[in-house]
């Protein structure tokens, strides 16, 4: 848990029924408390996607032990295909941060966690409405000005309905595609933005078309 994420009084018994009930599942790898502001009617209390989300969340040695972090050779990992599918219909640019890893531009571990899982086929469990709020993109963070699209209220609730559906929800990642295409700029890059020297933020911007070729694969 990071310093910066607020949970609510039922995230650790969210997170301990969840791993007690998918414990012996290989393909739920990923419990996570934080839930986008998505619209939530009709949803389930509990449903699976394929992202996996760090702020707030769980799983297990069975899982942890697919993680890898080698972006010089996860570069090629997926297909075109593939990468639209990662990244939500394109709604929102994970594979980006997987380019600028091998690039050596940002030096992260979280979307390598998510790579890895979907290498897996595997699923992250989701509350429908958020037990973590991340309260580091508000205007408190030193660097950091105030970034509400992400702000969510926490969650009271102190029982769930964890389903039994072990496939992702298709109501659900139409939900978070329709959160993602209401936003123009993913969240690591807004932090940048604000972050990066300018010397940096210069030469992404000109590495932008190698970046779309990359991300197309029409490098090889």
């Amino acid at each position: 848990m990071e310093d910066d994420l607020i949970t609510s009084p039922y995230f650790l018994k969210f997170m301990n029924e969840a791993l007690e009930k998918y414990q012996d599942n290989e393909r739920v790898m990923h419990i996570a408390g934080y839930m986008f502001p998505i619209r939530k009617e009709e949803l389930p209390d509990t449903f699976f996607i394929k992202p996996t989300s760090c702020w707030g969340w769980a799983t297990w040695n069975r899982a942890w032990k697919f993680f890898k972090r080698d972006p010089q050779n996860q570069i090629n990992a997926l297909t075109k295909k593939q990468i639209k599918d990662f990244n939500l219909n394109n709604t929102y640019d994970y594979w980006e941060q997987i380019v600028l890893n091998y690039e050596g531009k940002i030096y992260t571990w979280a979307i390598f966690w998510y790579l890895s899982v979907y290498l897996k086929g595997g699923l992250s469990l989701h509350p429908r409405n958020s037990l973590v709020k991340n309260i580091g993109t508000d205007a408190s963070g030193t660097h950091i000005g105030k970034i509400s699209v992400f702000d969510v209220e926490l969650s009271m609730k102190d029982s769930w309905d964890f389903t039994d559906i072990l496939e992702e929800n298709i109501l659900a990642r139409q939900r978070l595609e329709e959160f993602f295409r209401s936003i123009k700029t993913p969240l690591w890059k807004r932090l940048a933005k604000k972050l990066l020297p300018q010397a940096i933020k210069n030469q992404l911007k000109a590495d932008s078309k190698l970046l779309e070729l990359i991300k197309r694969k029409d490098y090889i």
